[in-house]
């Protein structure tokens, strides 16, 4: 199933790589990397880069 929204694509990535992040979030990782591996040929992960707020130093 892909992600609905930019940010949920960049939860789900999130989980999807950092158990700890997953754990805090309250995604169980093994549906956050079902969640990535579907968004992968959506575009969706590479509109929510786009998308996501600067980080200001």
């Amino acid at each position: 199933m892909p992600s609905k929204t930019p940010a949920q694509a960049r939860l789900m990535a999130a989980a999807a790589h950092d158990p700890k992040f997953a754990k805090k979030a309250g995604v169980p990782q093994g549906v956050a990397k079902e969640f990535n591996r579907d968004d992968a040929g959506t575009g969706i992960i590479q509109r929510a880069r786009r998308q996501a707020p600067k980080k200001k130093c």
